[in-house]
């Protein structure tokens, strides 16, 4: 009685355990997988006939599988067969399909991308047994094409697709890619990672929603964001007292020595690896140490980031200065990564603070302020790390 999802074991407990949490019939999970290799997502399809809705759940990290997924975060170039629904779809204003061609081409998370991507075929792969287009008889609709094709019991059902943190992510590129060929498709997104550019972003802002509880680390986690943060914090250490100095460089050699264990050496190698990276070198930002150089005249080298492409300069306080030639200053980084932004309309969960004045609202269960409130934001205001004692429980699914 129970169904089968790809990668259960035989007694189906995976799909027992998803049914008995959510609450559910059997017969409303029709579809699943629960191992994944990298570049792949756990996800559920349940049709719920009380709503008229079939619901794509995908599942966040959990896996090793899923950590790979979220570290492959170069930048990965749509291609337009993925941007088909923006391009094409005639609910969305012909201002933003313009825009969208234009602009071309566009980029998203690596590794979020090709998630997705895979995660489209397994729903939506269209195939014939041969190659003669005259033959309709021998197209094979998809699996969600046959679900909700006419005449099927899930026909005119709207599509909806949820998911939290990389869940998130992989659904919102996934519903992207689902737009325009389907009726209604709308993608709810819970502490996502950022994974599309600026210009995709705004374009979901009809389908998309993303949600964002407080300080949550993951909705601000790109490269480029981790890499202002890094430069901040040792410019900001560096101001410090002369009694810290030997700390911060201690600290900062474990981090910027930290593959020298995987790396084997000579006796004299180890030697020079002992030495300190100059102060200077890691208050700029720039300074990754590549331990010793293979010469004895210069035993300790130094040097900035190796870019293959395109250098962009992008100052700590947002605003991008541009392709500069001019010396890098303590305030800015070189990146080779595309900032990466949430897509669509933005919901932050923020806290209240709690107030003492009235004093009789406060003793007033049925008055009480709610510990939270929800505003519109911009995406532009997720851009930098938020380091608060609470960014990484409040990203908790709970």
């Amino acid at each position: 009685r129970r169904p089968a999802l790809d990668g259960d074991n035989w007694w189906r407990g995976h799909a027992a355990a998803f049914l008995r949490f959510v609450n559910i019939a059997p017969t409303a999970l029709v579809r699943g997988r629960v191992r994944q290799s990298k570049r792949e997502a756990a996800y559920f399809v349940v049709v719920l006939h009380d709503k008229k809705t079939v619901l794509i759940g995908v599942r966040g990290t959990e896996t090793p599988e899923d950590l790979i997924t979220d570290g492959l975060c170069r930048e990965c170039a749509f291609t337009m067969e993925d941007l088909d629904g923006l391009v094409n779809s005639e609910v969305l204003p012909v201002t933003t399909r313009e825009k969208v061609i234009s602009t071309f081409p566009h980029y998203g998370h690596g590794g979020i991308v090709e998630a997705a991507r895979e995660l489209f075929m397994q729903l939506n792969d269209c195939t014939g047994d041969n190659g003669n287009s005259e033959n309709t008889s021998s197209k094979k609709l998809g699996f969600l094409s046959t679900l909700v094709q006419e005449g099927s019991e899930c026909h005119g059902y709207k599509i909806r697709l949820v998911g939290h943190s990389l869940g998130g992510a992989v659904a919102t590129v996934l519903g992207m890619m689902l737009f325009g060929r389907y009726p209604d498709v709308h993608v709810y997104a819970y502490g996502p990672l950022p994974c599309v550019d600026l210009i995709i972003a705004e374009a979901c802002s009809q389908f998309v929603t993303t949600i964002v509880n407080n300080d949550e680390f993951s909705s601000r986690l790109s490269i480029n964001s981790i890499l202002r943060l890094r430069s901040a914090a040792i410019s900001t250490l560096s101001d410090n007292s002369p009694d810290d100095t030997a700390m911060i460089q201690k600290l900062a050699r474990r981090i910027l020595n930290a593959n020298k264990h995987h790396e084997r050496r000579s006796p004299h190698q180890d030697a020079l690896c002992n030495t300190e990276p100059d102060l200077q070198d890691l208050q700029n930002g720039l300074g990754a140490y590549n331990g010793p150089s293979s010469s004895i005249d210069e035993p300790r080298s130094y040097r900035s980031l190796q870019i293959d492409q395109d250098v962009r300069r992008i100052p700590l306080d947002g605003h991008d200065s541009g392709l500069e030639e001019a010396q890098t200053s303590s305030g800015e980084i070189l990146v080779e990564s595309r900032e990466m932004f949430l897509a669509g309309l933005i919901i932050h969960v923020v806290r209240n603070r709690r107030s003492l004045f009235p004093l009789w609202k406060c003793w007033n269960p049925q008055e009480a302020e709610q510990p939270y409130k929800a505003v519109f934001a911009k995406r532009e205001n997720f851009r930098d790390i938020a380091v608060t004692p609470s960014m990484f429980m409040d990203h908790l699914p709970w």
